[in-house]
């Protein structure tokens, strides 16, 4: 396969995928960066449009067949977070549709992802991430902003978006 852009056009298969990290409440789940309400999840899936949304299954076999159409869509849920189950998957529910979740393998291993327990402590114990990292790079005894002014370009040059 050269690339898969050419694989997917020419093989005239389609690969959609909406993929949802973290969601907040008014209740359990603070706001964070990236987070969106089930509000917001709703709002996205009727902007899909339910009847192109693909159930997990589905869209798998689809795929498999190249049978996937342009509208096609599936969601998936990446980190296994707690806020998927408790906000995202009632909706799902709702509106029955099955979705991938992928889950860090490394909880299964000795040396577990802190990833989420890192997120966890920095939604909960400070008032903003720039708190969070003013804080963290004071701890190091380093002034942050000139860190970022020292290291900006960088930073833009491996910035993803």
């Amino acid at each position: 396969m050269k690339n898969k852009k050419e694989y997917l056009n020419k093989k005239n298969n389609y690969f959609h995928g909406i993929m949802f990290h973290h969601f907040h409440n008014t209740k359990k789940h603070k706001s964070g960066q990236g987070s969106i309400s089930g509000k917001k999840f709703i709002q996205i899936i009727n902007f899909i449009g339910k009847k192109n949304i693909l159930n997990a299954d589905e869209f798998l076999e689809k795929f498999k067949k190249k049978k996937l159409k342009k509208n096609h869509v599936c969601l998936t849920f990446d980190d296994g977070a707690l806020s998927q189950y408790d906000i995202a998957l009632p909706i799902l529910n709702r509106y029955k549709i099955k979705a991938f979740f992928f889950f860090y393998s490394s909880m299964f291993t000795n040396k577990p992802d802190l990833l989420e327990i890192y997120r966890f402590f920095r939604l909960n114990f400070f008032k903003s991430v720039n708190h969070f990292y003013q804080e963290f790079y004071n701890s190091l005894n380093v002034d942050y902003k000139k860190f970022l002014k020292k290291n900006i370009n960088k930073i833009k040059k491996n910035k993803i978006m």
